[in-house]
């Protein structure tokens, strides 16, 4: 299949029918005798032929292949219509070996510099997933990264001075930031400081305290201490500290039951749970299994399919310390509290526990 067959077949793709975009890329014929060829259609006014809300299912399957010519060829398509795409699938979960992330990284930083959107937040989130600390990019590379990230942040606090601020520009700014960890530039900080001093979205508030934390800058206590008391997002807060092993220089008042009930409160608010945060949450109390602890809770939203206080388990969490990390017990079934809570969270600890077994078995 050419070039000219390619932008047939994929004006014509059925999203909902992957095995036809697979064999579209099985079909690809591109070789390093017209490896050349490929290029000159890929950058020239040609591209604009493509359905732009089509082409980024066929980037989707290019971008697993292990074929290097036709991983470059979509390394090739992400740099011409960045741009010019609608939206891009979620590339940032697919894992990538070293191999294809030092092909890829290139074009990571032309996306990265030349646009402002979701898009760029994807390539962003494939480099904090992969090389958070550019060690595969060249100094060219980071300094362009560097630039880039220069005007988005200055964009970001010229949005903040405005009466009406876009949400949407908080969402931008946690993945900026956090692409800013490592970056170790002083206008960086300087811009991030004034971001911080304006800006007032939690979620964005726990990335500027990493990236302060990580750069030794002055961290505002005001904001520390509520996020402390944001049950909806310490746990994220605390599991990123801990991954920095920060979390007893900053969170050493933190206790377990209080990472444990955001841990609670982050599982229910999934959509293919609870949907949100519950109206209310009590701890029942803690209890011990296998050697872990365990903290069961009850709790409710109003206007729940099930009304009544409900039975949740987080756990289970070292014995030995105060951790965000745990053993997966973290569950509910949306049963309502039984008058014996303990024998009942103990079951639905052991409900999920051969809910995994059996899963992993039937996926042999």
């Amino acid at each position: 299949m050419n070039f000219s067959k390619l932008i047939e077949k994929v004006n014509g793709i059925n999203p909902e029918d992957k095995n036809s975009i697979i064999e579209i890329v099985n079909d690809i014929d591109i070789d390093k005798d017209n490896f050349k060829q490929w290029i000159a259609n890929i950058f020239s006014d040609n591209i604009n032929l493509f359905d732009m809300g089509k082409l980024p299912y066929l980037i989707d399957e290019l971008y697993k292949t292990n074929d290097k010519l036709k991983f470059m060829l979509c390394c090739m398509l992400l740099e011409s219509t960045c741009d010019k795409l609608e939206f891009i699938t979620n590339l940032e979960n697919y894992p990538l070996f070293v191999a294809k992330f030092e092909i890829l990284v290139n074009t990571l930083t032309t996306v990265y510099e030349r646009v402002d959107n979701g898009i760029a937040n994807c390539v962003s989130l494939i480099i904090l997933n992969n090389d958070p600390k550019f060690n595969y990019f060249t100094a060219e590379m980071k300094d362009r990264i560097i630039k880039a990230t220069k005007w988005k942040l200055k964009d970001i606090l010229n949005h903040l001075k405005t009466q009406d601020i876009d949400p949407l520009v908080y969402e931008d700014l946690e993945v900026i930031v956090d692409m800013s960890c490592y970056l170790n530039d002083k206008e960086i900080s300087s811009l991030i400081d004034e971001i911080d001093r304006l800006g007032n979205n939690e979620n964005a508030d726990i990335f500027i305290i990493k990236y302060k934390a990580i750069n030794h800058l002055k961290i505002y206590a005001e904001k520390l201490n509520m996020l402390k008391q944001d049950y909806e997002r310490l746990w994220l807060l605390y599991n990123i500290m801990e991954k920095l092993n920060m979390h007893n220089l900053y969170l050493n008042d933190v206790s377990q039951e209080s990472i444990a009930r955001s841990n609670m409160i982050r599982w229910l608010e999934y959509p293919t749970e609870l949907g949100g945060s519950p109206d209310k949450i009590e701890l029942l109390g803690e209890f011990i299994y296998d050697n872990t602890k365990c903290f069961a809770y009850k709790f409710s939203k109003n206007y729940f399919k099930i009304s009544g206080d409900l039975l949740g388990v987080s756990g289970g969490f070292p014995l030995d310390k105060i951790s965000s990390i745990s053993s997966g017990y973290t569950f509910s079934k949306f049963e309502n509290v039984s008058d014996d809570w303990k024998k009942q969270s103990n079951e639905l600890v052991e409900f999920i526990i051969n809910y995994w077994k059996n899963r992993a078995e039937n996926n042999k």
